[in-house]
């Protein structure tokens, strides 16, 4: 037999989030909510019930597109049912622990270990740790290899999964790429395998074992036990053994599906509080930095009619004022103008609402989009040149021209904005100290097209925010063999544009290093991290990504104890070494990220830049 379902009372809800910041956070009950009843689930103990977990707090997870998605997928079937739960903030956590209470969903209250799969997110590698602390806060061994019985199984997914060894220990399972589409057939075989649990007495160990043999022949589903790992003495991988990569699930029928018109709607605000229209998946740019241009290969687009359609019944059915058209590179969908003019023709009159369009190019094409969008009132601008000179943009792939970006924002000055937001990365090791200087250059440029272009009254309201963040060697990159912070001058970079840029208009944030350098380690780590992350969770290492709450020491501790050398994971890796990920298949060949860095290396030589 299958576990019953346990859930906490409403009276034990109320104990539980008295004296708590934002109870709001875990209450559930919003508009939207599409989990089966609490009495549909008592009747009928054959549905496959899934927890659907995303390890930040709520305000964040609500504004996560997948989680939405995978959650309606999951209950427009009878025979299934998900339910959400998020990372509890420190007051509820200790909350929870001193009176032994386990960690619950939203819709039912049922605690997670009842459920048969509990599906975490993975998003960015700095929620480790609090993922970690949700399979324990749910009653269960953090070690797949230690918990008993048949459920609840422990199933990561999102973008940090690419390379899932560090995290290999903790999971009897992982989705490698879009679990879109893929999570009904993970849930078929769970339900198979949970009726034979009901039905007639089996060896729950053997059934566990015979269900993930199954699991694993789904496409993008890896499994830990299938690959073996040989390390040599100098610390690098050896030799690995199995006998097959993990081939990249990708949802393919995305240009047949229309935008998710009635998403869950948050009862507290989230940190994205709009309607999203996810118009393109996928980037033709090929930056040879950045990881997601490359993992959500191939490019696809939907359709025009159906993506305004749904888009405006969307917007109308949730009341939101404000719609995102996400992608990784707006301007590159093929009709963006009409998408634009024909919505907005829809929200013309008494009810305006307002578009945001994210990843613009620093071109007039973008500056157009822009300015039909945000007709009378202007709100802000931002672009990505991401380096501050042409010779760097070039290195890494940013094909932007300075003189054409300089005439984009002179004509938006003119054309009445007065805020623009720029991102820059530094650390690469390609870089110069000229390269630095020259976003500091780059800064005073615009701020004297601003001084030219702009009324003085407008001029007076101008506002430059400069985001500056540390280049990350990720996986299923062309730079993925690149160091962190060669030298170790990133902290002084930070240091300089600090002191050099104008205070008067400019407002500058930066990525911490220890942060940058942790988030490398995990990102390009191998099956010995697990006890690290194991051991800093353990000392109390929790929402590593909050920079008040990041403690780097317990990171620290947790490599020492383990004689771990952090320096071996943020190295430059040789071109022709195994990398921990080779065993995944991402849909792109290695020969291309080879190819990609030696042209950048190329480019480099020419332009003059020493490594």
């Amino acid at each position: 037999m299958t576990k019953d379902l346990n859930t906490l009372s409403f009276d034990g809800l109320e104990d539980i989030l008295e004296g708590i910041e934002k109870p709001g956070r875990y209450t559930g009950g919003e508009v939207g909510v599409k989990s089966k009843s609490l009495d549909v689930l008592e009747k009928d103990q054959y549905i496959v019930n899934t927890a659907l977990a995303f390890p930040e707090i709520y305000e964040i997870g609500m504004s996560n597109l997948g989680l939405q998605i995978l959650y309606k997928e999951i209950n427009s079937r009878k025979d299934m049912n998900a339910e959400r739960v998020f990372s509890p903030w420190l007051d509820l956590e200790e909350k929870l622990r001193k009176t032994s209470t386990k960690l619950f969903s939203l819709e039912n209250r049922i605690f997670l270990d009842s459920f048969d799969l509990i599906g975490i997110s993975a998003q960015h590698e700095l929620l480790y740790s609090n993922i970690l602390n949700i399979i324990d806060l749910a009653g269960l061994n953090i070690n797949a290899s230690e918990r008993k019985g048949l459920f609840p199984l422990v199933c990561l997914g999102g973008s940090a999964m690419v390379n899932p060894l560090p995290m290999s220990r903790f999971l009897d399972f992982a989705v490698i790429g879009e679990a879109e589409g893929l999570i009904l057939d993970v849930l078929g075989i769970i339900k198979r395998y949970k009726r034979y649990a009901i039905e007639k007495e089996h060896d729950h160990k053997t059934l566990k074992k015979d269900l993930i043999e199954e699991l694993k022949d789904i496409e993008g589903i890896y499994v830990p036990g299938e690959f073996k790992y040989e390390y040599g003495k100098n610390g690098k991988i050896k030799h690995i053994d199995y006998s097959q990569k993990v081939k990249k699930a990708y949802f393919k029928d995305f240009s047949e599906k229309t935008t998710l018109e009635d998403p869950v709607i948050a009862n507290i605000r989230p940190v994205h509080d709009r309607f999203v229209a996810e118009i393109m998946r996928g980037c033709p740019r090929g930056c040879r930095f950045c990881q997601a241009g490359y993992i959500y290969r191939p490019v696809r687009k939907k359709g025009l009619k159906g993506l305004l359609d749904s888009s405006i019944k969307g917007v109308l059915g949730t009341g939101y004022d404000e719609i995102s058209f996400m992608s990784l590179s707006t301007t590159d969908y093929g009709g963006i103008e009409k998408l634009l003019e024909g919505f907005c023709e829809n929200f013309s009159g008494s009810r305006r609402v307002s578009v945001s369009l994210p990843s613009l190019r620093v071109d007039d094409f973008s500056l157009r989009l822009a300015g039909l969008v945000q007709q009378g009132r202007k709100t802000g601008l931002t672009f990505a040149p991401e380096a501050g000179s042409q010779k760097m943009r070039d290195a890494i792939g940013k094909r932007i021209d300075e003189e054409v970006m300089l005439d984009c924002i002179r004509k938006a000055f003119l054309k009445g904005w007065d805020k623009i937001k720029l991102y820059f990365i530094i650390g690469f090791s390609f870089e110069s100290s000229q390269d630095i200087e020259a976003i500091a250059d780059l800064v005073f440029k615009i701020e004297s097209i601003a001084k030219e272009s702009l009324p003085k009254k407008s001029f007076r309201r101008f506002k430059l925010n400069i985001s500056v963040n540390a280049f990350i060697p990720k996986p299923f990159t062309p730079f993925q063999w690149l160091p962190f912070d060669p030298g170790g001058s990133l902290s002084c970079n930070f240091d300089y544009l600090k002191e050099r840029l104008p205070r008067r208009f400019v407002k500058l944030s930066w990525s911490d290093t220890k942060k940058s350098l942790l988030e490398t380690v995990l990102s390009r780590g191998d099956d010995r991290i697990c006890k690290v992350i194991e051991d800093a969770w353990r000392s109390g290492a929790r929402f590593d990504n909050w920079s008040d709450i990041f403690d780097f020491k317990k990171y620290l501790d947790a490599f020492e104890k383990n004689k771990i050398a952090m320096g071996l994971y943020v190295r430059e890796y040789d071109i022709s070494e195994i990398l921990p990920w080779d065993i995944i298949d991402i849909g792109v060949d290695k020969k291309v990220f080879k190819r990609e860095f030696e042209r950048a290396r190329e480019i480099a030589k020419k332009a003059g830049i020493k490594r």
